[in-house]
């Protein structure tokens, strides 16, 4: 989902990216083909206040809670004419690690890093390496940031499997409005379905509250109503 984010993604290298430099942005135009980004459990509760939470199957089939930006023909509505974020929405965590990532590979992580980022073109900005063999204090936290944000993304998946068992998933069709455009979701979203929801046994549905994810499956089901 966040494929279309990164022009040019590279296992981030000491020696090799040793004059890179970071500066702080407000552009967000790398993220303007986005429509559906993944976010954590953490996240659920913030995000619910302004953007619409659903949950989508990656390519393994596992089931992540994602926020909408907008349609697949429109892209991100949530970037102004200038390229800065609409006030007031939440910006997803795994937008704000950029230019970072974490990819995998034959089950090890690494950190990526988009060597084409605009936030690396600025000669003001500040060095993530120092002599090729650490990083810098901005590159150290750039580090932990993502590495703590995928991680949360990645445990998400739990509250996925869980809700998935239970059967009270159903495929939807989203549809923003903004004046007098109309915008839709129509291919692999899934909400919850509240009258599967309501029909469970007591026991999972002690379950589900003992787990922590009645209030997530509330913040999603509340999300539903955001207006873009």
């Amino acid at each position: 989902m966040l494929a279309n984010v990164f022009k040019k993604p590279e296992i981030l290298n000491k020696s090799l990216h040793r004059d890179l430099k970071l500066s702080q942005y407000e552009n967000y135009e790398f993220a303007k083909d986005a429509y559906l980004v993944p976010i954590s459990i953490e996240e659920m509760l913030v995000a619910m206040k302004s953007l619409i939470i659903v949950f989508v199957k990656d390519e393994n089939a596992t089931v992540l809670p994602s926020v909408v930006l907008g349609g697949e023909e429109s892209k991100n509505l949530l970037l102004l004419e200038d390229n800065t974020w609409k006030e007031n929405s939440y910006i997803p965590a795994a937008l704000r690690c950029y230019p970072f990532g974490l990819g995998m590979s034959d089950g090890n992580n690494f950190i990526t890093i988009d060597t084409q980022a605009e936030a690396l073109k600025d000669e003001k900005g500040k060095l993530i390496v120092k002599d090729e063999k650490d990083l810098t204090e901005e590159g150290n936290f750039a580090v932990k940031f993502v590495t703590e944000v995928y991680t949360n993304i990645n445990n998400a998946k739990n509250l996925g499997a869980f809700i998935e068992s239970l059967g009270i998933l159903k495929q939807a069709e989203i549809n923003i409005q903004i004046n007098e455009e109309k915008y839709s979701l129509k291919h692999g979203i899934y909400v919850i379905d509240e009258n599967a929801l309501n029909k469970l046994e007591s026991r999972k549905l002690k379950k589900l509250t003992t787990n922590g994810y009645m209030k997530l499956i509330y913040a999603h089901l509340f999300s539903l109503n955001n207006r873009y």
